[in-house]
């Protein structure tokens, strides 16, 4: 089964520009765009940085997996990606019994058949 995306509350959205510290074989900070959000940490797609830490970039395929707390918006995106409202959220949560009953239904079944 799998894993329903966890919900961002966070101050980074999906192409915000970044600084990231050094760490590893990295010799300098770097600086990119944010592609993915996870719990605590961010991927960023290396955009900029030190000649000198080009080989470790290549090595990275120019990305990296950052802690949130060790970086810094430089430029907000334009478009971030929207976020769920109290209400949406309050809505999300009343599902009908009946409904929740025919998916479980549907799921015993798939088991039974493997």
């Amino acid at each position: 089964m799998a894993k329903e995306p966890a919900e961002n509350t966070s101050e980074f959205d999906l192409g915000d520009f970044v600084e990231g510290k050094k760490f590893a074989n990295f010799e300098h900070d770097f600086k990119g765009i944010v592609e993915k959000i996870y719990e605590h940490s961010l991927l960023v797609l290396i955009t900029e940085n030190d000649p000198e830490d080009t080989a470790t970039v290549n090595e990275y395929n120019h990305r990296a997996v950052v802690r949130m707390s060790e970086t810094k918006i430089l430029v907000k995106t334009d478009n971030p990606a929207p976020r769920k409202s109290d209400e949406e959220e309050e809505d999300e949560e009343e599902i009908p019994e009946d409904i929740k009953l025919e998916d479980d239904d549907a799921e015993e079944e798939d088991e039974e058949e493997e």
